[in-house]
């Protein structure tokens, strides 16, 4: 038996997203990712399975052990068509970092900084938001509660520590 990847037929694209989304939700990312990888063989255009493959590499940041290259995904976010989205994704990246570096110890510091990114990223994508489109405000509001209740700082070397020592 010869191990090569087989390719999808083009009419089964829409089943195969729906696939990828259940398999988000059953918390197998990695599967959701193969999927995505299938469809985007044969459309390498196809936006909402670049959003699904998104989701699902970063959906791998909070599993121990599983070293989901960070670069992956900021080349997928660079194929997004949308601004909005291209701004809304990077943030995106940036929270689940964050929240990934809360759940270490050792580099709990480094979170505040992950989740200033973020909102950076947020306050941009909600300026060219799509009309009814509140998503990057939730995002944001969750990444400010976030840093209320863990009661984040800027390290002491950061360039914001440093502005707020200036005030």
């Amino acid at each position: 038996m010869e191990l090569i990847l087989h390719n999808i037929h083009a009419d089964s694209v829409e089943l195969a997203l729906e696939k990828a989304r259940q398999y988000r939700s059953l918390n197998e990312p990695e599967i959701a990712e193969s999927i995505c990888l299938d469809i985007l063989h044969i459309e390498p255009d196809n936006q909402k399975a670049i959003v699904l493959y998104i989701l699902a590499l970063s959906d791998q940041l909070h599993h121990a052990g599983k070293k989901t290259q960070v670069k992956s995904i900021e080349e997928a976010i660079e194929k997004l068509q949308s601004r909005y989205q291209q701004f809304y994704y990077t943030g995106l990246l940036h929270e689940r970092r964050a929240r990934f570096m809360l759940t270490q110890s050792m580099a709990r510091v480094f979170a505040y900084d992950y989740f200033i990114e973020a909102l950076q990223f947020y306050q941009k994508a909600e300026k060219i938001r799509p009309e009814h489109n509140d998503e990057a405000t939730l995002r944001w509001n969750s990444c400010i509660r976030t840093i209320e209740k863990e009661n984040l700082k800027p390290r002491p070397d950061s360039k914001d520590a440093r502005l707020d020592m200036e005030s």
